[in-house]
């Protein structure tokens, strides 16, 4: 299933046909779709519905997994940015934020979430100087998320 189609397929979940039918008839009225939200949304309701035995909650821009089992919470961050070549350099911005959060011991685990695509199949883990020289234990990592 392509991108494309996945992001229209979530889009007739939020509108039914009526609303469908009354913007087509109205050329002045149009609507946006935001990407991420959309995005952040569709991984929100799948994690929730593949871990029926976790809390699981959104807070803003991050998803956060706790089990009872662990201590420590899983924090996920949707991203609607597509790798094209280097995962490490593309989403530089996205790893010195979570770097800074880490260095916070606001959280210790962090997976950066991405579309999943061609160039962008695989997990990449990631390693900081700062936080190995500040001791910290964490997990960071670019996580390609399939959208379908």
């Amino acid at each position: 299933m392509s991108e494309v189609h996945s992001t229209l397929h979530e889009i007739s979940k939020r509108f039914d046909k009526e609303d469908l039918a009354l913007l087509a008839k109205h050329p002045n009225l149009c609507f946006t779709i935001n990407s991420y939200e959309l995005f952040t949304h569709h991984v929100f309701s799948r994690v929730k519905r593949q871990n029926p035995d976790k809390a699981i909650t959104q807070e803003s821009s991050r998803i956060v997994i706790q089990s009872e089992e662990c201590a420590e919470a899983l924090h996920l961050y949707p991203t609607w940015k597509t790798i094209e070549h280097r995962v490490d350099l593309e989403a530089h911005e996205e790893i010195n934020r979570a770097i800074d959060l880490l260095a916070s011991q606001e959280c210790k685990h962090i997976y950066l979430l991405f579309p999943r695509n061609e160039n962008f199949r695989k997990h990449v883990p990631i390693r900081s100087p700062k936080l190995d020289a500040l001791g910290i234990e964490y997990t960071l990592k670019l996580v390609p998320y399939t959208i379908y």
